[in-house]
């Protein structure tokens, strides 16, 4: 097909990087990776007053945190109802209440910040593609009412014209959102400068990343003393923390975007076929479409940031054919490489065994919250010893 990657949509458009790190640096705390995550985690810390460097080996937002499908969900990866099973029902029920509340703070810091345009409370809808799949929406919506959290059943009859296509029942969570995540991410970036933090980009870091009493922290262009060190890379996790390599996988997901529809079809975010589809129409009437992991298979399972165009093809026909958008012309391709955890959720905290190394990845597709959630414990297990929420997660579940 000759099928090119592009710039992802969401990070098409002009950018001035900040220089990379040149020379000696001797910090508090030095954060590795300028997503979510570790942006959280350095604005939370210079709000404290910590020296804080954090280093991006591209730029702000070039990772997953500005390639993936701009989704702001409560909850784990999992469906509330499989992890009720999954974890136990009160760790299960801490993590949603935990990241509901955190969504209402996502929303005021980004109204707060100036980037409510990008960061807009749609609402969800997850949506039941075969029957099967319809029973199992109705047993999340009971889930999600037992543990007294909101959700609405909408009948296939009250749907979208463009979701009739292709579901029969949905969930509606209507506190979740949409991002446009590359600019949420950069404002997020110029509020931990704001805070005191130093950001360098172009400044890669090669794992494995050692432990304040290991070494430096290198990059090309310099070196890094630091009390404390924080790997904040999700899919770069395994690499750059070696104890995580079994417990993580690296794993590419795809996305497409249209040129603007000429008309509204959807206001809401939209979770199809279990997850594995997943799509937004944008205020400028582009429609941000992803999924079909499950088709890429084992593939899915790399490092490498190339796209495979059988994937993207399928998205094509998804948007022409199952959507019924015939005409509308693809704009942009492109793939995230994201850390999947070996339960689903995140590893979280300090390493154990390596005094000063903490981590935070391993999102399995849904780090928008969650990494922000992550970051903020990560933040204040290191300025006051302990955190609840660090709990939340556990770094070392097994011991």
């Amino acid at each position: 097909m000759g099928m090119q990657a592009t710039a992802p949509l969401w990070l098409d458009r002009p950018y001035e990087p900040r220089p990379p790190l040149d020379g000696p640096a001797e910090v508090d705390v030095c954060v590795i990776g300028g997503g979510v995550g570790g942006l959280s985690c350095a604005r939370a810390l210079a709000s404290r007053g910590a020296e804080v460097l954090l280093l991006e080996g591209r730029t702000v937002a070039g990772g997953a945190s500005g390639r993936n499908g701009g989704f702001l969900l409560a909850g784990a990866s999992a469906f509330h109802v499989d992890a009720r099973e999954r974890y136990g029902r009160e760790a299960a029920k801490r993590l949603y209440a935990h990241t509901l509340r955190a969504q209402e703070e996502f929303y005021e810091l980004a109204a707060e910040l100036g980037a409510g345009e990008a960061v807009r409370r749609v609402g969800c809808l997850r949506l039941a593609a075969s029957d099967e799949e319809a029973l199992h929406v109705l047993r999340h919506i009971d889930a999600l009412h037992e543990d007294g959290f909101p959700a609405e059943c909408v009948d296939e009859d009250d749907l979208p014209p463009v979701l009739r296509r292709i579901g029969r029942v949905a969930c509606l969570t209507a506190h979740d959102g949409a991002l446009q995540p590359a600019v949420w991410i950069r404002t997020l970036a110029r509020a931990a400068e704001r805070a005191g933090a130093r950001i360098c980009e172009g400044s890669p870091v090669d794992g494995p990343v050692p432990a304040p009493g290991e070494g430096e922290v290198r990059t090309p262009g310099g070196a890094v003393r630091a009390k404390h060190v924080v790997v904040a890379a999700d899919g770069a996790l395994p690499q750059l923390v070696p104890e995580y390599g079994d417990r993580i996988r690296s794993r590419r997901l795809h996305m497409v975007a249209t040129a603007p529809v000429g008309h509204r079809v959807l206001d809401r975010v939209v979770y199809a076929r279990w997850g594995l589809e997943y799509f937004q129409q944008l205020p400028d009437g582009r429609l941000a479409v992803g999924g079909f992991g499950d088709v890429d298979g084992a593939s899915s399972y790399t490092t490498v940031e190339a796209g495979s165009p059988p994937i993207w093809e399928r998205l094509e026909e998804y948007v022409h054919h199952a959507l019924g958008l015939d005409g509308v012309p693809v704009t942009h391709r492109w793939v995230g490489i994201v850390g999947y955890g070996d339960d689903g959720r995140p590893y979280v905290g300090p390493v154990p065994g390596r005094d000063g190394l903490h981590v935070l990845g391993g999102y399995s597709g849904t780090g928008n919250l969650v990494g922000y959630v992550a970051g903020g414990a990560v933040a204040e297990r290191i300025a006051t010893g302990r955190s609840e929420d660090v709990g939340l997660f556990a770094a070392d579940r097994d011991g």
